[in-house]
């Protein structure tokens, strides 16, 4: 009994120290929390820093991995709550609630909204669809590559949260120009970025009058145009798969900055 009170105190003072910090962490709020007197709490430890030692949590990689999983809980909550109410119809309340934890706990990962938005649109899933692909596209042909990375971009499109994000992005766009600006920026620019750089090396290849970051947008743009008109309008009937686009963008795609003296 007396083994096992002890282990809730401590399991206690460690979610709120992982979520108030150290310093805000009270022996009243671990006592409250866990639904027992302060006076219990002094029967087995001396004190706040006794209890935080025997948690051996200060440079412990445990600590680290609940964080970096509470933070992308929260991004996670955020992103379906932009995507269901827009960004003015957000509050970092809402979000605080919804992700359940304290104000003062979400504002240890964010200082404020806009920086939690655009968080959610840089821990994009294409991001790590990217990272994923990279070493496929490190042994692959140019025209391989772009077709890797076109696949992984349209994929992200799936998952009705971020189809709901992107429908709000574009309700949005005009009342707030600066969350459009992060969307567009982590978004179709982080996407084409990506595509010139695989385009810079076959750079023998292209031809040199052309913009390769512009080119490269027209592509990731076009990708965009057809995950609209196929994933995020509602109604209409889907006649090509995700491949057969990307295969067609592709080809068009290449066929317009490739040097023809070049392709054999």
């Amino acid at each position: 009994m007396e083994n096992n009170l002890r282990e809730k105190i401590l399991e206690t003072a460690k979610a709120l120290f992982l979520e108030k910090g150290y310093k805000r962490t009270t022996i009243n709020n671990i006592a409250k929390a866990a639904g027992i007197s302060i006076s219990t709490i002094y029967l087995h430890f001396s004190g706040k820093k006794e209890i935080f030692d025997t948690l051996n949590i200060s440079e412990n990689e445990q600590l680290k991995d609940i964080q970096n999983a509470k933070r992308a809980s929260i991004i996670q909550t955020a992103l379906i709550l932009f995507g269901e109410k827009g960004y003015d119809g957000v509050s970092m309340d809402l979000i605080a609630r919804k992700a359940g934890c304290s104000k003062a706990s979400l504002y240890q990962y964010f200082s404020d909204k806009e920086e939690l938005y655009s968080a959610v649109m840089q821990e994009t899933p294409f991001y790590y669809n990217f990272l994923a692909i990279q070493p496929e596209i490190e042994g692959a042909n140019l025209e391989d590559a772009i077709k890797k990375i076109g696949l992984a971009y349209l994929r992200i499109f799936d998952t009705p949260e971020r189809i709901a994000f992107t429908r709000s992005i574009i309700r949005d766009s005009k009342q707030y120009p600066q969350v459009s600006n992060i969307y567009h920026k982590n978004g179709i620019g982080y996407v084409s970025r990506c595509v010139e750089t695989v385009l810079k090396k076959s750079s023998m290849k292209l031809r040199k009058d052309v913009d390769l970051y512009l080119a490269s947008k027209t592509y990731v743009g076009s990708l965009f145009g057809f995950a609209v008109q196929y994933k995020i309008v509602v109604g209409i009937d889907v006649k090509y798969s995700d491949e057969e686009v990307v295969e067609t963008l592709t080809k068009i795609f290449l066929g317009g900055v490739l040097n023809t003296d070049t392709v054999q």
